[in-house]
This record gives structure tokens, C-alpha cells and sequence, in this order.
């Protein structure tokens, strides 16, 4: 099966309006994921429209995001009403299918996962994006254990309204109280769905549930979550007061940004040595949702006191009430239609009769009587004495100017190609564009090609491949910068405290360390007083982080 020039290999996902595929482009052998969406399967062209237009938000801003923590979108088109997204492939499950694996997660992987997302968050609100569908789900862990955020279909530029207004974007039980109550939206929006899912990596549960959804935003907007000493008896305090302030309801009071959350958060849960997350509850998985904001107007003002439930009271108790709507009803009935009387019965007689009135001419002057009696005759005109008549010159030919009519101008003719500069840094990298060998180059380089929308992507070894997605002619140049391909090695040894050496060069760092290291082979040395140096090869893979355990026994 082919789509476009990709070589679909085999299904590795399906919703309800369409399929993921696992395909391959043959021109660089590069593995993809294909994201399909039906747009027929849409119930009106209304919702048509709002696939469409999220589809290409979604590439639109992951295509300007360039970060190892965030899937990279390769290119999108539409064709016989469906949508084909090409991305970046990830070998690993999602963040919500870990949570409800047979295996708790340990405490080691929730912070590294928040730690990452944290540090992948705080690049995109850097660049001006704000996800506004941070949830578990779009969430992905590649086998390696890189972490990397994708589904940024309901992004929002913040210099720039990416939906219309009073239309609520997102996951209900990860929605921010600013996102609910439709008011601006910042970087701290992301936080605030952040610390829910670290509330529920800790906790087991969510920190804000509801019957109905009126009810979840309500408590979002007005209440507090439980303590998580009640739900978690192994965590200490600290953890408790760091989630407060990132679910903080005001903007304003939260970490400065996401980084700064799940620093302080690790902090607070290393504080305690027995700590160790919950497991998660049986709960459902949430959809994105898009709402009108007027749906539920009980959420729109946050409370400014504690809401007590009373108990109900019995039924005949609350028969007056009953009784007091009906005359209230009765009442405002009487006087409506009391006032339509009024207006056809009395008001609109008198209007058309002063609208008669007005309407009549003024009467003629010559027609009033004066107190001076009746006015003269009228006397004829003096006529003048005749005089000589003088010779008339006979009239001039008058001679009409010539009208010539404008050309019309001629339309600027769209070009049909263009020369397009790519520059990389460092430059040497090759440039391949829509996936064909024949258009490839070095850069810095030009390359001439047809109007319309292409794909560039580079190559360069020991920088990660980039794409880019260009429209020609109105862009004729691209300048990318390259990410160094880069990868971690942890080292522990018993006993601890050795010196590492690497190609050579001896590290500042001691065993146990993490070192980040270039893509590639490096030669490892691992030294300690009084014992024998331990060798070895060590390959570094992008994105991968590899665990080295070195013992030289009892001493």
C-alpha cells in the first residue's frame, strides 16, 4: 500500500473517524508515522472545517518547533476529503498506557517524564505556542526513554486567537480555570495541566473529577484538590505545597515556568527517601473536546466563598417556591400583555393622527389677506431703446479634443519556479527536497524549483535530520539550525567515586554520573585508587541513554 511516495509497512493505530500507519519513505529510508483523518465521517461542514483547520494548526506549530522533546511534523496535505499528517515515529507507548500497564511506574521515571515535558513545555512558550492539551495521552515515551510531547492540534499562538471566541479547546480534567472561564492564556496554562498529571502519577487519581462536565469545571474554577498525604502517605509535605502553587487558580501565583515546577518538585519528593507515586486508578481516558464556553455559566465566576451543600429539604416543604414562580409568571404576563394593549390601543391612533397633521401643505402666501388691502397690478417691463445693430462675427468651429483610451495594464504573470537559498549551521549539510535525490544540494546552496509546496530535509552526520516545509514562490530562502545528535551514559561503580575518562580526556564528573555525549563510538576509562582500570567501547545513540554498572568486587 502506498501514500503519496511512502510505503506503508503496516497499522499500528485506529480511531473513530481514522487510521495511523507505520510507513517508510524509500528515498532516505526514513521510518514515519501517517496520521489519517476522514473528514467525511464529520457530522456537518461545520465540524469538517474544525478538522481541517486543526489538522494544519498542528503542523503549522509543530512544523516551527525544532526539540528533541517534541514530534517533529514532516508534511500535510489534503485529498478526496482526507487529511494525511506525516510525522516522526515514536517506538514507544503513550504516557496513559504506561500508567495502566501491568508494571507501576517507579519514581525515577514520573520525574524524569515531567522533567522532560517540563523542559519540552517551556521551548515551544519560548517560541510564542501554547499546547492548551497537555494530558497524558499526548504524552509518548520512546523505547530509549526519551520523552516526547505530541498532538499540538489545539495550539494557540499567543499572538493570535487560534479559535473563535467562547469556543473551549482541550481535555476537561487538564483544563486550566484561565482555558474554562475563556480568559487569556499563557505558558502557565500548560503548567497547571502539567501538575495535574503529576498529581496523578503521585496520587493515583486525578485531582479534580466530576459527574458532569458543568460540575468538573466548576471545581476546577472554585475548589481545591485533597491534600495528597490523604491519597499518598508517603510523601512528605513539601510535595503537597509544590502542586498547590502549580494548580494555583490565579495565573500569576504559579512557577515561573514549567522547568522551575518540576525542579521544585523533585526537590520536595527527594526531601523524603520512602517516597514513591501510587498506582493509578481505573478511570477513563478523555477526549478532546470543543465546547461552547456558555455551556456551562455556573463555572464563569469563580466563587468568592466555600460552597456548602445543605441537606435537601422534603418536597412538600418546597411547594411554596412553586407556588411564588407561578405568580411570578402570571404576573409578568398580565403586565406584558397589559403594555401591548396600551401600544395598539391608545399610542398607535395618536401617532397616525399626528402624522396626518404634519403631512398637510402649508397653505399659499399669495392666499392670506393683508392689512395693507389689495396689492397693485403688476407693471410690464421697461423695454429698451433699439440701437444700431453691430456686425456679428460668424461663431468659431469648435474643434473636440481626441479621447484615446488607456491600455489597460497587464497582470503580473505568477511565476511558475523560483531559486530557493538554503543556508544550515554549521553549513555541509545535504539538502534533499520532497524526498527526490535528483534535488539535492549542499549548503549553502541554491536550487530552483516549482511553484507550490515542498519538503526540504537535512543530513549531516552527527546533527539530527531536520524538515522544513516551504511554499514557492513566496519563500525563496531557509535558514536552519542543526541540533547536535546527542545522547546519555549513566556510569555507577562499586565502589563509587571513580574518575572517568572519555577519548582521552578526563571528566571532571565522579561514578555515579550521567554524561551527555555526541552520537557515536567513544572509548570509556574508569580509574579508582588502588584498583585495576576498566576499559571498554561504548556506542551513543540519539536520544538513547545507555547504563554502564562497573564492580570491582570487595576490596
Amino acid at each position: 500500500m502506498q501514500i503519496g511516495r511512502y510505503r506503508v509497512i503496516r497499522e499500528i493505530g485506529r480511531g473513530a473517524m481514522g487510521v495511523v500507519y507505520l510507513a517508510e519513505d524509500p528515498a532516505i529510508g526514513r521510518t514515519v508515522a501517517i496520521k489519517t483523518i476522514r473528514l467525511s465521517e464529520a457530522a456537518s461542514e461545520e465540524e469538517r472545517k474544525f478538522l481541517r483547520d486543526r489538522l494544519f494548526r498542528e503542523a503549522r506549530s509543530a512544523g516551527i518547533l525544532s526539540h528533541p522533546g517534541i514530534v517533529t511534523i514532516y508534511d500535510i496535505y489534503e485529498e478526496d476529503n482526507v487529511c494525511y499528517v506525516f510525522m516522526e515515529y515514536v517506538d514507544g507507548p503513550t504516557l496513559e498506557k504506561m500508567m495502566h500497564g501491568d508494571t507501576p511506574l517507579d519514581g525515577k521515571t514520573v520525574l524524569h517524564v515531567l522533567e522532560e515535558t517540563a523542559a519540552a513545555l517551556d521551548y515551544a512558550h519560548g517560541k510564542g505556542i501554547v499546547h492548551r492539551d497537555i494530558k497524558p495521552a499526548n504524552i509518548m515515551v520512546a523505547s530509549g526513554g526519551a520523552v516526547k510531547i505530541t498532538d499540538f492540534g489545539v495550539a494557540k499562538f499567543t499572538s493570535q486567537q487560534a479559535t473563535s471566541t467562547g469556543v473551549l479547546l482541550g481535555t476537561p480534567s487538564y483544563m486550566s480555570p484561565e482555558q474554562i472561564s475563556d480568559l487569556k492564556i499563557s505558558g502557565r496554562s500548560d503548567q497547571f495541566s502539567l501538575a495535574v498529571i503529576a498529581y496523578q502519577l503521585l496520587a493515583g487519581e486525578r485531582p479534580f473529577t466530576g459527574a458532569t462536565l458543568p460540575g468538573l469545571m466548576f471545581k476546577i474554577v472554585n475548589e481545591e484538590p485533597a491534600p495528597l498525604q490523604r491519597l499518598n502517605a508517603s510523601l512528605g509535605a513539601a510535595v503537597d505545597v509544590v502542586i498547590r502553587k502549580a494548580l494555583h487558580k490565579e495565573p500569576a501565583e504559579r512557577y515561573a515556568n514549567c522547568q522551575a515546577f518540576a525542579k521544585a518538585l523533585r526537590g520536595a519528593c527527594e526531601a523524603k527517601a520512602s517516597w514513591k507515586p501510587m498506582a493509578a486508578g481505573k478511570f477513563e481516558s478523555e477526549e478532546t473536546v470543543a465546547e461552547p464556553a456558555a455551556a456551562a455559566p455556573v463555572v464563569m465566576k469563580r466563587a468568592s466563598a466555600p460552597v456548602v451543600e445543605e441537606e435537601a429539604e422534603p418536597p412538600r416543604e418546597r411547594r411554596w417556591w412553586l407556588i411564588v414562580l407561578v405568580g411570578c409568571i402570571v404576573i409578568f404576563g398580565i403586565l406584558a400583555l397589559s403594555r401591548q394593549m396600551l401600544e395598539t390601543w391608545v399610542r398607535e391612533p395618536e401617532a397616525k393622527r399626528k402624522a396626518a397633521i404634519l403631512a398637510q401643505p402649508p397653505p399659499k402666501v399669495e392666499d392670506r389677506p393683508s392689512a395693507l388691502g389689495p396689492a397693485p397690478p403688476p407693471q410690464p417691463p421697461a423695454q429698451p431703446e433699439p440701437q444700431a445693430a453691430e456686425p456679428v462675427a460668424p461663431p468659431a468651429t469648435k474643434r473636440e479634443p481626441v479621447k484615446v483610451k488607456a491600455r489597460p495594464k497587464p497582470e503580473p504573470e505568477r511565476m511558475t519556479e523560483a531559486v530557493v537559498r538554503v543556508v544550515t549551521n554549521p553549513p555541509g549539510a545535504k539538502v534533499i527536497f520532497d524526498g527526490q535525490p535528483r534535488l539535492m544540494c549542499t549548503t549553502p546552496c541554491d536550487m530552483t524549483l516549482a511553484a507550490g509546496r515542498h519538503t526540504l530535509s537535512t543530513i549531516l552526520d552527527g546533527y539530527r535530520s531536520q524538515s522544513r516545509i516551504l511554499l514557492v514562490p513566496e519563500e525563496t530562502s531557509a535558514v536552519v539550525a542543526l541540533d547536535r545528535a546527542l545522547g546519555t551514559l549513566t556510569i555507577r561503580t562499586t565502589p563509587a567515586g571513580a574518575t572517568i575518562v572519555i577519548d582521552g580526556v578526563e571528566r571532571a564528573e565522579k561514578t555515579p554520573a550521567s554524561l551527555t555525549l555526541p552520537v557515536g563510538r567513544h572509548k570509556l576509562e574508569v580509574i579508582r585508587q588502588g584498583l585495576a582500570k576498566q576499559e571498554q567501547d561504548v556506542l551513543i545513540k540519539d536520544r538513547v541513554t545507555t547504563a554502564i554498572d562497573l564492580s570491582w568486587g570487595t576490596p
